[in-house]
């Protein structure tokens, strides 16, 4: 595991959001703890659905790149100490996964600016990024059709 330092992306810090690429192109989101550990949303292998578990940052990053990615933060965030003691309350909590509704990212968000806040621009990302697709393929199949029925 590495924690890239370079010019845009600072140490983390407790009450950071860090985002950990994955095979697939998604990148995994954690919030930065304490003594090198983060809190996050990840399958639970005792039960169906996620849980909210706090784990070393190697661990999790089982190799991979960790990198700050705090949303834009023109959401004011929650006071350091209020975002610790939020996010370790909630470890353990069971959490209806979903992840194009309420995945990691929107977790560790949630965490970070309060409840309600929680937010998933990667979730948003991959919608518009279908909605596009979606679009393309209607629209080539329409001219497919038109061509072959000689309009």
């Amino acid at each position: 595991m590495s924690s890239e330092q370079e010019n845009n992306n600072p140490t983390p810090k407790p009450g950071d959001m860090g985002a950990i690429p994955r095979p697939g192109g998604y990148d995994h989101f954690v919030l930065v703890a304490d003594e090198g550990k983060v809190i996050h949303a990840t399958s639970d292998t005792t039960a169906s659905g996620s849980v909210i578990k706090k784990e070393p940052l190697e661990k999790v990053a089982a190799g991979g790149n960790f990198k700050v990615k705090n949303q834009d933060d023109k959401k004011i965030p929650l006071p350091v100490d209020t975002i610790l003691s939020q996010a370790n309350a909630r470890v353990g909590e069971k959490v209806d996964y979903g992840p194009l509704t309420y995945n990691c990212e929107t977790v560790a968000s949630e965490m970070r600016y309060g409840k309600g806040q929680g937010h998933s621009e990667q979730a948003e990302k991959f919608k518009q990024s279908a909605a596009e697709k979606g679009e393309s393929f209607l629209s080539h199949a329409k001219d497919t059709h038109n061509h072959f029925e000689g309009n």
